[in-house]
Order: C-alpha cells, then structure tokens, then sequence
C-alpha cells in the first residue's frame, strides 16, 4: 500500500473532516450503551470499508501498520495542539 503524498488534502478540507468526524463521534456515542461499544462500531466499519474498498492486491498486515503510524502521529500532533506547542 502507498502512502499518499502529505498534501493530497489541502488544510481547508482537513478542518471540514475534522469538524464532520466530530459530528460523526458525537452520533455514535449518542447511538451506544456505553465507549467499548462505541469504540467496537468504529472497528466495524472500518473493517467494512477497508473489505469493501481496498486497493486490489493490498495487504491488510500493510494497512494495519499504516493505520497504526497515522494514528500515533495524528495523536502526536493533536497532543501537541493542546499544549498550544502547534498551530
């Protein structure tokens, strides 16, 4: 699996997927008995979509490892935001 190049998104729609993911989080915590659940859907439908819509002849062991350093950076920068260290 190819990582795309850092700007295939431009920072304008970066801020709509923000805002739309935290609509998205508050129906599904409105939805759910409690996080776990929550936190169960979301696998699910990114399961859903990764069986759906991948790449032909991608690995899911290659997408897991994506995934995982998306997150860990995603989370890094958001952390970082926080702290008022990044704008």
């Amino acid at each position: 699996m190819t990582k795309p190049d850092k700007d295939v998104i431009s920072k304008e729609r970066i801020t709509e997927l923000k805002s739309m993911s935290i609509g998205f989080y508050g129906t599904i915590h409105g939805i759910t008995e409690d996080h776990y659940e929550a936190l169960v859907l979301i696998t699910m439908i990114h399961m859903m979509l990764w069986m759906n819509h991948r790449t032909p002849g991608s690995s899911t062991k290659a997408m897991l490892n994506d995934y995982s350093q998306n997150f860990l950076e995603n989370m890094e920068q958001n952390e970082a935001i926080e702290k008022g260290q990044m704008q």
